[in-house]
This record gives structure tokens, C-alpha cells and sequence, in this order.
């Protein structure tokens, strides 16, 4: 899922089924909303996501994301709540 808005995006949420990780689904998905983004005129991308999630962290480092900040007790987890970490890319014409 992705929200745009004026030169924003921000990807909302992007999953695989359980037992589908590994094979490259989560990377095309991302290409596929960062093509959405540049076909809205998006400049940059902004996304949440667990520091616990590290398949998820380097997926996005992979594509360009950098962490730019923190959300404190942003996502409800097993006996409390855990933090997001805040990343971003400047989206370059194709």
C-alpha cells in the first residue's frame, strides 16, 4: 500500500506471505510502488518499519532507504510497544 501526496510518498504497509520470504517478492514490490511514486511526481519515499524486522531493514537499505529518525513506542509487541525506524529516499528520474 502507498499514500502520495503533493511530492510525497509513503509506503504504508508491504508483506509476504509467511513461508514466501527470500524469493525476491518484497524487492519487486518495492520497485513497483517506487514506480507508482515517480509516476505521481513523487521526489521522495517515506516508510516505518521494526528495528527487529532486519530482512525488511536491509531490503530497503538494499533500494536506497536511509534511516532518518525514530518513532518511540510506535508498534504494539509482545509486552509493550516497540519503536519504528523512520527511513527515506529522494526519488531520482528513472
Amino acid at each position: 500500500m502507498l499514500s502520495i501526496a503533493a511530492d510525497e510518498a509513503h509506503v504504508l504497509n508491504l508483506c509476504t506471505a509467511p513461508g514466501h520470504e527470500g524469493r525476491g517478492l518484497g524487492r519487486r514490490m518495492l520497485q513497483a510502488l517506487l514506480k507508482i511514486a515517480r509516476g505521481h511526481g513523487a521526489q521522495r519515499v517515506f516508510l516505518e518499519v521494526r528495528p527487529s524486522n532486519r530482512r525488511a531493514i536491509e531490503l530497503y537499505q538494499r533500494s536506497g532507504f536511509n534511516e532518518i529518525g525514530r518513532r518511540p513506542r510506535y508498534y504494539p509487541a509482545v509486552g509493550g510497544r516497540e519503536d519504528a525506524i523512520v527511513m527515506a529516499m529522494e526519488l531520482l528520474p528513472d
